[in-house]
């Protein structure tokens, strides 16, 4: 798949893994049409994802997670939950899967990076160094 000048089944990408929930809740938001955008980014990355059930091995980045992230194009770490579409609020840290970061951001373990592209085409190093488990939050 292209996007802009991003085509990602030539990029390099890390492995990304997602418990079969997160995948078969993303893969319905998505469906199997052609997308574009972010969602067609996410479609791309779903496709290449390994279902894995244990997400206690390796921690990564899933739906309904805090995750605290460093992006190249900004010396701040943020701290976003990347949640269904209709609960997003970016001004809580409340992120769509359909959005550029969120699509980017999923599936990674801490210290994985992505080079991804945002809304304009421009690739940007999302990296996770932090992935908080609902039971430990406030």
């Amino acid at each position: 798949m292209t996007f802009r000048n991003f085509d990602v089944e030539s990029a390099s990408l890390p492995d990304i893994r997602l418990t079969p929930d997160d995948h078969a809740r993303l893969c319905d938001l998505v469906g199997d049409l052609n997308a574009g955008g972010a969602a067609g980014l996410l479609q791309q990355e779903l496709a290449r994802a390994q279902v894995d059930a244990d997400r206690r091995r390796t921690p990564t980045v899933g739906l309904n997670r805090w995750v605290h992230y460093t992006d190249s194009a900004s010396s701040r770490t943020r701290r976003v939950k990347i949640v269904a579409p209709d609960q997003a609020d970016i001004d809580q840290g409340l992120i769509s899967p359909l959005s550029y970061v969120g699509s980017g951001l999923l599936g990674l373990a801490e210290g994985q990076s992505i080079n991804w592209p945002d809304p304009s085409g421009r690739l940007h190093k999302l990296t996770p160094i932090l992935i908080e488990d609902p039971e430990d939050l406030p």
